[in-house]
């Protein structure tokens, strides 16, 4: 017979109170771990911020493709214990009118854990022949560049920088001019005088294609200078051209074209008065 005092055995709780009791203490764990996981990937990233990303070298030129090269490079150092990954660099620059000159973007790459990577950035930019041309305006082109990637595996992260680029146009304030037509040797000929500033940061080096155009739309007389201007050089010439018979330039306009490796790029037509 067993004693009165002898201690009750505890129930044992029931299969679904424990199982509660297990997922809050997963949950818990879970919880911790998350929170020690996102303070590791903020400290990790501040780290990539004061790695300081570095711009490359740059150039411009004048493509074969009608367009304005612009090459250059950005690096980004990735010294923490988790990878970036889908990173990529968006553009969108506007000329000074407002116009949108480029929408374009670099491939996406990743940077493993501790390690670097650069990416390199080739642009190009057309010649538009409109009131804020890149061949005749000097002027200030509006940046805007994203950076776009995915760190630590599940944050999305994203940085905007916006600034504005001065830009030296190749041709700037060119001046076309036709002077009063005279007879020289039985033909008649116009003096064609042609000026501008090269002020871009590369060398006017190819061939001035121009035409005397009539109102009507004959050609009066054609001829090409080769230049050899360089950066930051004034430049001025007067060439005497050939008159078709019976072809009046009064009232007309002079067409002129730039041709460089290839390429021929159509300037901003001139006026005849």
């Amino acid at each position: 017979m067993s004693s009165p005092l002898a201690p009750r055995a505890r129930p044992r709780p029931p299969g679904l109170y424990r199982a509660a009791r297990a997922l809050r203490r997963l949950g818990t764990i879970a919880l911790v771990l998350t929170v020690v996981f996102v303070a590791v990937v903020g400290i990790s990233a501040v780290q990539i911020v004061k790695s300081r990303p570095q711009v490359g070298t740059s150039s411009i030129a004048l493509e074969p493709n009608g367009t304005v090269g612009y090459d250059t490079s950005f690096s980004l150092s990735n010294p923490t214990y988790f990878a970036i990954q889908s990173f990529g660099l968006q553009f969108r620059i506007l000329n000074a009118s407002g116009g949108l000159l480029l929408a374009d973007g670099t491939p996406v790459t990743s940077i493993p854990a501790g390690s670097s990577a650069t990416v390199p950035v080739t642009l190009f930019l057309p010649l538009s022949a409109g009131t804020s041309s890149l061949l005749t305006v000097d002027q200030y082109l509006d940046w805007n560049v994203w950076g776009n990637a995915t760190y630590g595996y599940l944050f999305p992260v994203s940085l905007q920088v916006a600034t504005e680029r001065a830009w030296g146009a190749p041709f700037a304030n060119l001046t076309v001019s036709v002077g009063a037509p005279v007879m020289m040797g039985g033909t008649v000929e116009v003096p064609v005088t042609i000026s501008f500033s090269d002020d871009a940061s590369f060398a006017d080096v190819g061939t001035l294609a121009f035409q005397v155009v009539s109102s009507g739309g004959a050609v009066c007389s054609s001829s090409s200078l080769v230049l050899d201007v360089p950066a930051g050089s004034p430049y001025t010439d007067t060439d005497d051209v050939p008159v078709a018979s019976g072809c009046n330039p009064a009232g007309g306009e002079v067409q002129s074209q730039y041709i460089v490796n290839g390429a021929s790029i159509p300037l901003p037509p001139e006026a005849i008065p």
